[in-house]
């Protein structure tokens, strides 16, 4: 048992690394325009981000189950349609992509300014005027708040289905994007599963119950979660041009479970 898990703390070490690297690699090959700069930017933040959730999701093994998994690989999904897309047109899409966040986050701080203002005197606690205050010199770090446009809409104009199919990621969105939207929405095809029993008692007629359900992690989310990171990557080389040593993290783990399994049988 132990030596299991020191294995598996040895491969996920390894892994991650595998991951960081990958990232570090394609960042020091590529040149960003420094006077267009709203490109790099939005791939510099969306690649971090893609690497993030990869790392953060290999140090939680509790978290490899079909219960919540699924809100990663999700977010992992939405983060590569999005890099993908921006991808095709770096400086318009990149610009277009930050202009609509600053614009939610000058939404925000408007939301968080009425609420003080309505909330009485006495009631008013210090830390929301800070937390107001320091928004806001962010934003204005960014762009200067009177510049800044607030769109309600789609950032890109577009559904995401319609980027997968212009970035190329059409099954991906299909098949990875579409189902975990389940889980990340709640809604009824992922709680009908891991949410609800059906009531063993005869008169009933077969109503539900809440449940409360254990998970063992379940390795596959991992990789899972490798094969969108190594997407995300390999949209990076290949849109930028940059040829990288580092394996992409797929490949290692594909070789590590081979290695691990191969090992066992020969015990």
């Amino acid at each position: 048992m132990n030596e299991s898990r020191a294995e598996l703390e040895d491969f996920l070490e390894r892994y991650i690394y595998n991951v960081s690297q990958g990232m570090r690699e394609r960042w020091a090959l590529y040149r960003p325009d420094t006077y267009n700069h709203e490109g790099s930017d939005a791939i510099a933040g969306l690649v971090a981000r893609q690497a993030t959730l990869a790392i953060e999701f290999a140090q939680n093994p509790g978290m490899w189950n079909g219960n919540l998994a699924p809100l990663v690989l999700r977010a992992m999904t939405d983060t590569h349609i999005t890099l993908a897309w921006i991808l095709k047109n770096p400086i318009d899409r990149g610009r277009e992509y930050i202009k609509y966040g600053l614009g939610q986050e000058k939404l925000q701080i408007e939301l968080l300014e009425n609420e003080e203002e309505n909330i009485p005197d006495e009631e008013k606690h210090p830390a929301l005027s800070e937390l107001i205050g320091h928004r806001r010199q962010w934003l204005n770090s960014q762009l200067q708040e009177w510049a800044i446009d607030v769109n309600v809409g789609s950032w890109s104009g577009k559904s995401t289905r319609d980027m997968a199919m212009e970035a190329g990621c059409e099954s991906l969105y299909k098949f990875a994007y579409m189902p975990f939207s389940g889980a990340a929405h709640s809604m009824w095809q992922h709680v009908g599963i891991y949410n609800v029993e059906r009531c063993k008692r005869a008169l009933h007629k077969g109503h539900r119950i809440p449940q409360i359900l254990s998970f063992s992690p379940d390795i596959d989310y991992l990789y899972r979660s490798s094969k969108y990171v190594s997407r995300t990557y390999s949209a990076l080389s290949s849109e930028l041009g940059l040829q990288v040593e580092t394996i992409l993290p797929v490949e290692f783990f594909l070789q590590e479970r081979d290695r691990l399994n191969g090992a066992g049988n020969d015990g």
